[in-house]
């Protein structure tokens, strides 16, 4: 019997190609992705260290397709909607990605690390599509920020020294961690590095899709911390919560430059929505920080009015 096609999935930022199709009353996803061998590689490495992972039952190399389970419509996104206790998925999500940072990264399949050139590459994202191109602001302003960005990379390379040496998955967000039986399933691997802890960490709790009051989010990270003692990674706590600061920054540079690229260059517009969200965080860990020409430009009427007005448009 052969799969019939559903509908096309049209979630999500990936290039890859997703339809829902249906076989003898079951439901899986199939994936085109031209890059299917490094995904497939990543696959059989994580499901080899017993992280959560959807099942592949079928993969074809030579026309870049496969099929998976359907996770359904479970999403940690889509369950926080929903819910109003979203406290215990939370601490599903973190239980399975301190196994992923920690079990999977023995034995990793990938020899790329979060560092210096990449950390580098997201501020030039940053600039790029959501200073430059989304926000219009000259090349000269954006030019100011250089001092600040290489004092954020140098700071955060040094605090994220003593704990770099693990599975980063580089997108651990809400929309790629779905909850099934009480546990959590990882998707979207496939651009995974060798990173600090912090940088996922924050990815999750600082994520523009899902509005986290800073009291949960304090207490998440206590959950994560005695969890990841644990697994026995011993972290001390204010050097870990300055490092975690140092990445959420990061992060919400990458998250505002992607939300742009997407809406902008790749006729995703329904990304727009969530800048206003992305600036707030950002501007939250920028305010207490040494960055002062970040915060000055992030907080300018250039850049607010730009960001409010396009998601009145998207809304």
């Amino acid at each position: 019997m052969e799969y019939k096609i559903l509908e096309k999935i049209t979630v999500g930022g990936s290039d890859r190609i997703f339809y829902r199709c249906a076989k003898a009353k079951e439901t899986f996803i199939l994936v085109w992705d031209k890059n299917i061998t490094d995904y497939l590689e990543l696959h059989k490495h994580l499901k080899g260290r017993g992280i959560n992972v959807p099942v592949v039952l079928w993969a074809d190399k030579k026309t870049n397709l496969l099929v998976m389970e359907d996770l359904g419509k479970n999403s940690l996104y889509e369950l926080s909607q929903k819910k109003k206790n979203v406290m215990p998925m939370y601490r599903y999500a973190i239980d399975e990605l301190i196994k992923l940072q920690v079990d999977g990264y023995f034995d990793m399949p990938r020899d790329a690390y979060y560092d210096k050139e990449h950390i580098t590459w997201e501020q030039n994202y940053f600039k790029k599509y959501f200073l430059g191109q989304f926000c219009k602001i000259t090349k000269r302003k954006i030019k100011k920020l250089d001092a600040d960005c290489a004092a954020l990379r140098a700071e955060l390379i040094k605090r994220s020294e003593p704990y770099c040496n693990f599975f980063l998955h580089r997108d651990y967000q809400s929309k790629n961690v779905y909850i099934k039986d009480r546990k959590a399933k990882i998707i979207d691997f496939q651009s995974a590095r060798i990173g600090p802890l912090t940088y996922d960490l924050a990815s999750l709790l600082r994520d523009p899709y899902v509005k986290l009051s800073r009291d949960k989010e304090q207490k998440l990270i206590d959950y994560y911390l005695r969890k990841l003692k644990k697994k026995g990674v011993r972290c001390e706590k204010k050097q870990f919560t300055k490092m975690y600061q140092l990445t959420a920054l990061q992060r919400g540079m990458q998250a505002l430059g992607a939300f742009a690229n997407l809406s902008l260059n790749k006729k995703k517009e329904q990304f727009l929505q969530y800048i206003p969200r992305g600036l707030q965080l950002l501007e939250f860990g920028l305010r207490k920080s040494p960055f002062e020409d970040l915060y000055g430009l992030v907080t300018s009427e250039a850049v607010q009015e730009r960001c409010h007005s396009q998601a009145l448009t998207a809304s």
